[in-house]
């Protein structure tokens, strides 16, 4: 076992990597090592970051490369290796070299602001407090505008260097879709396919959350339909709490949880604990709050920190530098059309975490995106009609801007689909095509 374990720390200096300092055994058949990356590219002698990677060990896979991206941002993905192998099947194992990665600021190695970790969590949505946001931004300092998805793209494409891969196959789901088709887009003669799984769209969204707004009627709606116990209105019921003081960050956040296929992908029940709170008994609604929020989150199951650094970085806010954001933001909520946001509400577009986050975030390295708009390899997205986290919308605007690509939308299905058997299937039936 030793002399194995000598030679593997060989074969990873070869490849541009290392063997983490300590680590325990590998999963077997997979090699463990650590990817050095810079923190900012234009200065490569610089603050280096440690990446972990697992990789498996048929380097003679017929296929290649398979990387699958977790989400987040603030996920990292050496962990959820074993999670992941139980939705591929055997011939994709044997067809494909299945690698993950910690991006930069995830894992053990990763961004840790306590106090934000404490209070948010990994949420999307809850209001983080003004404390919190800036404990951690002094936490970071000068390092906060290196955790942009851009940097993870060249992480990405050192990683491929690495692995002396000339194209790769790249697998992402929720924020991981939108890493995957950056890559895409800037390195597209290094990729063989893409799958996008609940697809953040390219272009990026609006941050304060109008487009998951807007489509949760619709959901909900469905739902109910698709539910023989349904007989209320889960939609004006939600709109009813929400005007009658009901955070509607908390409810953003714990319906979106609950549409998640390891969670509550049918949303079963849901119509009756919104019906239930209106009507004066809020017991469930108590329950549902406690059971998915994403407060319990350690740092190293998905950094609150990271979250906070990619955002701030990778979208387009109503304001630009540190002057006169309050009052651009005052500019940009005025032009909401409630109706729009209904069953929520403007107060609840301007309580986002993006927007009350990243409003008070110094001024970041804001991330700069390939000219280019059309995704150029073959290209898989999937879909579940009940997901809370990402609108069919943002596939089909997926979709329009991809040259080859296929969109199956899974009826009753969540947010990660690739976790739903039939979500599996699609995926393997496009990477063994």
């Amino acid at each position: 076992m030793r002399s194995i374990r000598l030679l593997c720390a060989v074969v990873l200096v070869l490849t541009g990597c290392s063997a983490p300092a300590g680590q325990s055994a590998c999963t077997p058949r997979f090699t463990c090592s650590t990817l050095h990356v810079p923190l900012d590219r234009q200065r490569p002698n610089g603050t280096t970051l440690d990446l972990a990677v697992i990789a498996a060990d048929n380097t003679d896979a017929p296929r290649g490369v398979l990387l699958i991206l977790s989400g987040g941002p603030g996920q990292p993905g050496v962990p959820l290796l074993p999670r992941l192998r139980n939705n591929l099947s055997p011939e994709l194992q044997s067809e494909y070299r299945l690698v993950m990665f910690d991006q930069r600021g995830t894992g053990v190695r990763g961004i840790n602001c306590p106090s934000l970790q404490r209070t948010v969590g990994g949420s999307d949505f809850l209001t983080p407090p003004a404390t919190a946001v800036d404990q951690c931004a002094m936490l970071l300092g000068s390092t906060l505008g290196y955790y942009g998805t851009p940097d993870s793209v060249d992480d990405i494409e050192q990683l491929r260097q690495s692995l002396k891969a000339d194209r790769i196959t790249v697998d992402g789901t929720s924020y991981g879709s939108f890493t995957a088709a950056q890559y895409g887009l800037k390195y597209p003669d290094h990729v063989r396919a893409l799958v996008l799984d609940s697809v953040v769209p390219h272009k990026g969204f609006d941050p304060t959350g109008v487009d998951l707004m807007a489509a949760t009627g619709t959901v909900l709606t469905a739902a109910c339909r698709q539910d023989p116990s349904c007989t209320t209105d889960p939609v004006a019921d939600l709109a009813w709490l929400v005007q009658h003081g009901v955070s509607g960050t908390d409810l953003m956040e714990s319906l979106s949880v609950a549409s998640l296929n390891s969670v509550n992908p049918s949303l079963k029940g849901i119509p009756a604990t919104l019906h239930a709170a209106r009507a004066g008994d809020d017991t469930q609604l108590k329950q549902l709050f406690e059971e998915t929020t994403s407060k319990g989150l350690t740092y190293d199951t998905l950094s609150a920190g990271l979250h906070m650094a990619t955002l701030c970085s990778d979208l387009h806010f109503p304001w630009s530098g540190t002057t006169g954001r309050a009052a651009a933001l005052d500019t940009a909520v005025r032009r909401l059309d409630p109706q729009h946001l209904y069953p929520y509400d403007v107060a609840t577009a301007r309580s986002q975490l993006m927007i009350q986050g990243c409003l008070r975030w110094p001024a970041p390295r804001v991330s700069t995106y390939p000219a280019a708009q059309v995704l150029l390899p073959r290209t898989l997205i999937l879909h579940g009609s009940n997901d809370l986290f990402c609108p069919l919308e943002w596939s089909q605007w997926e979709k329009a801007h991809a040259r080859s690509a296929q969109l199956v939308v899974v009826p009753g299905s969540g947010h990660s689909v690739q976790r739903d058997p039939r979500g599996a299937e699609a995926v393997r039936s496009f990477l063994l095509a």
